[in-house]
């Protein structure tokens, strides 16, 4: 024998051995009953009592466990039920709702079990019923939940359709701008070239004895230098996208790409001051036209915005932000007034220093690009001290 089966057993209280059946039976935490094969009741105890509120008088000999339940619980029991019972003796954890005396519901789970004499004759039925209150409002409360899953599901499908239509047509919208814009810049560029012919040979062939004359002219011809340069940038802006649709992605170094921009950018600022650090992300995945226009904008500007009165220094780096890479070009300009100008820094033609020359179309370009890309831009500026332009890309 074990150590184990040596050890004494701890010495039983006697007062659990005198446990009586019968209060157990009348105080046990679930409902017994026994009854009749015809579901007359000739035995309750006093928990299944208490839970209906009648009388041991009221209920046995004189009403049937059948008669306790609902209509719809009555209806079972008499065809389904009894059936089972008499068939295989037994039934198991049936669902069914017993009416209180006061005229509320309780509802139990049924277990039942047939007992036959020596001849095999049904004799009598044992009932167990378990109170399932608070697993009702459970269930209850599963199913609401699932109710309203399903709605919000089928809420949010209904949403995603919208978004798909809304997006086919916002494509199919910006597909047709860009024509229109390609159309009418085309159609616009003859009449407004033969225009700076005709002003041509009238400056020309004509004296202007006036001074204001002379000065009018003058105004006019920066007029038409405006629209000609207006109807270029449009014309290039569809163009690029056009052509842009028709590239495929890559891997592109941005040190060598970056280089060649500041190279092609550094004869009209010889003074200016760039670094470049790409250590966090050296490449990034895209199209390099894309890629190469977003770089040379966010740079020719911040030479382009240089304040006057110091060095140009951009700083060009990449960051990886919750694992997606970021881009980022900084300098030491102008600045912008975001308070003012934020809500329209990227539309098209929006100028925020007149005293640059400029077309006002980089900046939506940038953005432009960057949306198709799938990423987003974000900027801070302060007047009179810089900007810093954050390009946010997929992982």
């Amino acid at each position: 024998m074990s150590d184990a089966d040596d050890e004494q057993l701890p010495e039983l209280d006697l007062r659990l051995t005198e446990e009586n059946l019968s209060e157990f039976y009348e105080h046990a935490p679930c409902g017994y009953c026994s009854c009749l094969p015809d579901g007359t009741l000739i035995k309750v105890n006093q928990t299944l009592l208490d839970w209906l509120g009648y009388t041991r008088q009221e209920l046995v000999a004189r009403q049937c466990l059948q008669h306790l339940l609902t209509i719809g619980g009555r209806l079972h029991y008499e065809t389904h039920c009894a059936p089972l019972l008499l068939l295989q003796g037994q039934v198991r954890e049936i669902s069914y709702s017993l009416r209180r005396k006061a005229g509320s519901t309780l509802p139990v789970l049924m277990n039942a079990k047939l007992l036959r004499d020596d001849h095999d004759k049904p004799l009598v039925v044992r009932v167990t019923l378990f109170d399932i209150t608070d697993r009702r409002k459970y269930e209850h409360e599963l199913l609401r939940a699932k109710v309203q899953a399903e709605e919000q599901r089928e809420q949010l499908a209904q949403a995603n359709k919208l978004l798909v239509v809304k997006n086919e047509q916002l494509t199919r919208i910006n597909a047709d701008l860009d024509s229109f814009v390609y159309t009418a810049s085309h159609d616009l560029k003859q009449p407004i070239d033969n225009m700076v012919g005709l002003f041509g040979e009238l400056k020309r062939s004509v004296t202007f004895h006036d001074p204001v004359a002379t000065t009018m002219v003058g105004m006019f011809d920066e007029a038409l230098q405006q629209i000609l340069s207006t109807i270029a940038g449009l014309t290039a802006v569809v163009q690029q996208q056009r052509e842009l649709e028709q590239v495929v992605e890559e891997t592109v170094a941005l040190q060598p790409l970056t280089e060649e921009i500041v190279r092609s950018l550094q004869p009209h600022e010889q003074s200016a001051a760039f670094t470049l650090d790409f250590t966090a992300v050296p490449t990034l995945r895209m199209t390099r036209p894309s890629l190469h226009s977003m770089l040379y904008n966010l740079l020719s500007n911040a030479l382009k915005y240089a304040e006057p009165s110091r060095r140009p220094s951009i700083e060009v780096s990449t960051a990886l932000v919750d694992g997606a890479p970021v881009l980022s070009v900084q300098d030491n300009g102008r600045g912008i007034n975001l308070e003012r100008h934020g809500p329209e820094l990227f539309q098209l033609f929006r100028r925020f220093h007149p005293e640059v020359e400029g077309t006002g179309m980089g900046l939506y370009l940038v953005n432009r690009l960057v949306h198709q890309a799938g990423g987003h831009v974000e900027v801070d500026s302060a007047v009179g001290q810089g900007s810093t332009f954050r390009i946010y890309l997929p992982r």
